[in-house]
């Protein structure tokens, strides 16, 4: 009975080894005959590894594509008032999602601040579209707690949608499919000086940390996440193997638990903003280059762009660089460990969208070490998916043509 139980383990052990062996040939031949088609030689990888996952008695899931954002609009609203060397804060937007699977998604979101802030100079600055005034001499900074909350909705049509966002501002919405809350804290600096048609300048500096959770009600899953700061420029640096060029904000890392508790994904989500004229970061710039059609423009002029990679954390190599990286966060090696981790066994989605904007307010300060003042800023920012790229684990960069069109 042993020798019995021995051989079958042993016939086993020699099986897996052969499809290890048939894979690599199979990925070899294929990368060599379909060079210009990352596809079908994803397909042969991912089907080959769930296989020799299921030879080896594992649980194979396999991870769904998620569809991509085809077109978005963020109408933002954002206001504060200055008494003496106390600083409170508004901030509230309505986002509107078209998703490539038909969907439409709508993010409601509230963040309230407070905290100190001082300065000397002053400014008047009006924008109503046609007309605009803007003096500014000042210099100032401050620090500030943040918190804030908001909910998600989908809808399957763009009707459907606009009756959602009715209901949702009448306060009489069915409940959110998904809710979050966020805090932290931010300081923040700002020196500037201009006058009314003539030439200034500016200079402002940020750095924030925010903690949050998302609960999804649809699976019961929770997403606990961190702006990871430069360790997140690092990490997407290592994964995309260029810079990660400057940040709209903190990359976020986020943990999800199953709805018994237990780890199931790790994610890392990061945004980018270039001006007119500019190229995208080199390891950006090139996953699109890699899977885009030739045709596809790369300028950057009024373009942004977004990464974003999950893994699973049964993966044994991807939970120890985990493990490393939140005891250290701040070590280089754990960095580098995590970001090489996410590079080889996540799937990554890389997407550039082209931007519009607009954005009227007004505000008027005067400032001596305390500072007394008010500003309400309206904001609309209006997005369209340029490119779309995804690469598997193990795989090769291939075009969402599922976002995009073949």
């Amino acid at each position: 009975m042993r020798s019995l139980r021995a051989e079958r383990g042993q016939a086993t052990t020699d099986y897996i080894a052969l499809l290890a062996l048939a894979a690599l040939l199979l990925v070899v031949g294929a990368g060599v005959a379909s060079a210009a088609a990352p596809g079908i030689v994803n397909a042969v990888v991912g089907q080959l590894g769930r296989a020799l996952c299921l030879v080896a008695g594992g649980d194979c899931p396999i991870a769904p594509r998620r569809p991509c954002t085809v077109a978005s609009t963020r109408d933002a609203q954002h206001s504060a008032i200055n008494l003496g060397i106390v600083r409170l804060g508004d901030d509230r937007y309505v986002l509107r999602e078209r998703l490539s699977d038909g969907t439409i998604r709508l993010t409601f979101a509230v963040r309230d601040g407070g905290g100190v802030e001082g300065g000397v100079g002053g400014r008047v600055d009006v924008d109503l579209g046609r007309h605009k005034i803007s003096v500014e001499r000042e210099a100032r900074g401050g620090v500030e707690g943040l918190i804030g909350h908001g909910e998600v909705f989908y809808a399957r049509s763009e009707r459907e949608a606009d009756a959602l966002l009715v209901a949702h501002l009448r306060g009489a919405g069915p409940p959110a499919s998904e809710v979050f809350a966020e805090g932290g804290a931010r300081a923040f600096a700002r020196v500037s000086g201009k006058t009314a048609g003539g030439p200034g300048g500016q200079l402002d500096g940020m750095a924030s940390a925010i903690l949050g959770a998302r609960r999804d009600r649809r699976n019961g899953q929770l997403t606990v996440s961190l702006g990871a700061g430069t360790a997140g420029t690092g990490i997407v640096s290592v994964l995309v193997g260029g810079g990660a060029g400057v940040l709209d904000g903190q990359a976020v890392l986020g943990l999800t638990l199953d709805r018994r508790g237990r780890p199931a994904e790790l994610t890392l989500s990061a945004t980018g903003r270039a001006a007119a004229g500019a190229t995208l970061p080199k390891g950006i710039l090139d996953a699109v280059a890699q899977a885009a059609d030739p045709r596809t423009q790369t300028s950057t002029g009024g373009r942004r762009w977004e990464l974003g990679a999950r893994v699973d954390l049964h993966d044994p190599a991807v939970a120890g660089a985990w493990r490393a990286f939140r005891g250290a966060p701040t070590s280089t090696a754990a960095i580098r460990g995590l970001g090489e981790a996410l590079r080889d066994h996540a799937t990554v989605d890389v997407r550039t969208y082209a931007l519009d904007s607009a954005t009227t307010g007004i505000g008027v300060s005067l400032a001596l070490g305390m500072k007394l003042g008010a500003e309400y800023d309206h904001a609309v920012d209006r997005a369209k998916l340029l490119s779309a790229a995804r690469r598997p684990p193990f795989g090769l960069w291939e075009p969402r043509t599922d976002c995009v069109g073949g």
